[in-house]
């Protein structure tokens, strides 16, 4: 049977496709101001009343796990322990979605150009959208869960692998939310971006898996 047609590759074409789709929605309220626009105004109107200075200093620590060194470094070392292991196919899946996801995201940031919201309480630059932070945890959750998922005998901690690769993710996106340096459209249209450039770096691979 074609790899490309295996169950695991439908669900993740499955996914693919919808993260498109989902992708696609908050591309277009943001390029029009539509209606869901509206709900970012709202919520980010809001998030002011739930911040307090000891957990704003949580919440900083936790996102700066997330910034650009701190994905490359966690990406140099990772990368240098899939090939330690011979596991070259998993490390061009890797790296082939880390990148392809870094390379979408700013050209978009660049296109669109969204300004961040004005209740920000930190100095962050650039456009906002889609939020790279978003985008990143979710490609890095996401690709790990791919790689090891497949590793992992016990059930259980296939179940766990799993309960991780989304909560790393929504972490983040909570962070950058209570932060106030992204629109929940942002963070929102990250993660989708991530899954769909991760679940595409893995479909093509799958289906050329001698190519290396």
């Amino acid at each position: 049977m074609n790899k490309m047609f295996q169950p695991q590759s439908k669900t993740l074409l499955f996914f693919n496709i919808l993260s498109l789709l989902a992708f696609l929605f908050f591309l277009y309220a943001v390029v029009t101001e539509g209606e869901f626009t509206k709900i970012d105004l709202q919520l980010s109107q809001a998030i002011p009343t739930f911040q307090e200075k000891t957990l704003t200093s949580w919440v900083l620590f936790i996102t700066n796990l997330n910034v650009v060194i701190g994905a490359t470094i966690f990406t140099v070392l990772f990368s240098l322990y899939l090939f330690l292991k011979k596991y070259y196919w998993e490390l061009k899946f890797y790296l082939g979605a880390f990148f392809l996801s870094s390379a979408v995201f700013e050209a978009i940031k660049l296109i669109i150009e969204r300004a961040r919201p004005v209740l920000k309480i930190i100095d962050e630059q650039g456009y906002s959208f889609p939020s790279g932070h978003s985008t990143m945890s979710m490609t890095i959750a996401l690709a790990l869960y791919l790689i090891f998922s497949a590793k992992i005998q016990k059930a259980s901690h296939r179940r766990l692998l799993l309960l991780t690769a989304i909560l790393w993710p929504l972490t983040i996106v909570s962070a950058r939310l209570y932060l106030n340096v992204h629109w929940l459209s942002d963070t929102l249209g990250g993660v989708s971006l991530g899954i769909f450039c991760t679940t595409l770096v893995y479909l093509i691979l799958k289906k050329n898996p001698k190519t290396i």
